[in-house]
């Protein structure tokens, strides 16, 4: 009876590794999916440096997340309804700009064309620049807002416009932050020395330097504020054009603040809406419905073929705002401390203030 069940599991074990060795392997592998062409162009009156994004976007999936990569090697070229062009300049990391005193025309129409080193050519819808109104004045003042902490309430600087909208024309307004400096306040009389200092660890360690260090970011949070004149047009407007959290450093000192108020077309201002829509989505049931965003820009070879982003022309009036954090009627408390010279935050670069620095 044993000897039975002995030959019973060796026959099972042999029939077993008869089955597994008739399985050949299938080496597999899947395809990733095609990158997306991804165009962003912004000109405006102001005469600089003009600068055009061209890149390729990888699709986005749970097994797969794609890069943002730049595209080089292109022709970049703006051309306006006289036939003149400018041809742009590649940077690198696929940024193309134009040449520093080239500016957009009031009433002139243009429009981006692309053609990628492989010969496809994509070409944007084409854009009027249309004069925006101008701005009598700008101010700030200080806002608390309700936030997530119960007991905690969300203080930030609300940045207000004051014009007069015209009643003859609709108007589309977009208000473009910008890269911004503002001073790092630290408190190097609060020096202490490290943990592991040889002879006194953790004492007191006054620093003569430094206390005022620079440094620059993109105002936060980031929102895209567009609106068009449905609701106020012909009327005088006072209106919120940027908002600046307080984190409890940012206020301490002086922020300079520029940004750009800007008229833009309808359909930069259905696209900027669509962008700010998605941005804002924080995960709540409130939140919009994923978009597909579609910009101003067609493949000359495939009509069917999807492109992201949009080229915008549009009339530029700059904004530049000192904000000085004791004109401020409250700011965050308690707030940040930089126990040390100011070099040694993340945010304070250098102790030099910028040349055009003029509060």
């Amino acid at each position: 009876m044993k000897r039975k069940k002995k030959i019973s599991s060796l026959l099972l074990l042999i029939i077993f590794g008869l089955l597994t060795n008739c399985i050949d392997p299938y080496a597999f592998k899947a395809a990733e999916p095609d990158g997306i062409i991804n165009i962003e162009g912004f000109i405006t009156t102001v005469p600089k440096a003009h600068r055009v994004r061209v890149s390729r976007a990888d699709k986005f999936g749970p097994e797969f997340v794609g890069l943002n990569r730049g595209v080089a090697l292109a022709k970049v070229l703006i051309k306006d309804d006289l036939g003149r062009v400018e041809i742009l300049e590649e940077e690198g990391s696929g940024i193309y700009r134009t040449s520093v005193d080239f500016r957009a025309e009031i009433g002139r129409t243009y429009n981006l064309e692309v053609e990628l080193r492989e010969g496809q050519r994509y070409i944007s819808l084409p854009e009027t620049v249309v004069p925006v109104p101008a701005l009598d004045s700008v101010t700030f003042q200080s806002v608390r807002k309700p936030s997530l902490e119960r007991l905690n309430d969300e203080i930030g600087v609300q940045v207000l416009a004051h014009f007069q909208d015209p009643g003859d024309e609709q108007n589309f307004y977009f208000w473009n932050l910008l890269m911004s400096d503002f001073q790092v306040i630290g408190e190097p009389e609060l020096n202490h020395n490290g943990p592991n200092h040889p002879t006194c660890p953790r004492c007191p360690n006054p620093l003569e330097c430094c206390r005022i260090c620079y440094g620059q970011e993109v105002p936060k949070p980031t929102r895209v504020i567009t609106t068009d004149d449905i609701d106020f047009n012909g009327n005088y407007k006072r209106r919120e054009i940027a908002y600046i959290e307080d984190d409890g450093l940012r206020f301490k000192g002086i922020y300079r603040l520029d940004m750009q108020h800007l008229s833009v077309s309808p359909s930069a201002h259905r696209y900027l809406k669509l962008v700010g829509q998605q941005l804002s989505v924080s995960g709540t049931v409130f939140d919009p419905p994923p978009a597909n965003i579609r910009g101003n820009f067609l493949s000359l070879q495939d009509t069917q073929e999807e492109v992201l982003g949009h080229f915008i022309a549009a009339d530029e009036i700059p904004i530049r705002l000192y904000i000085d954090g004791e004109d401020l009627e409250f700011v965050l408390r308690p707030q940040t401390l930089i126990p040390t010279d100011c070099r040694a935050s993340f945010r304070g670069k250098t102790t030099t203030a910028p040349i055009d620095w003029n509060p």
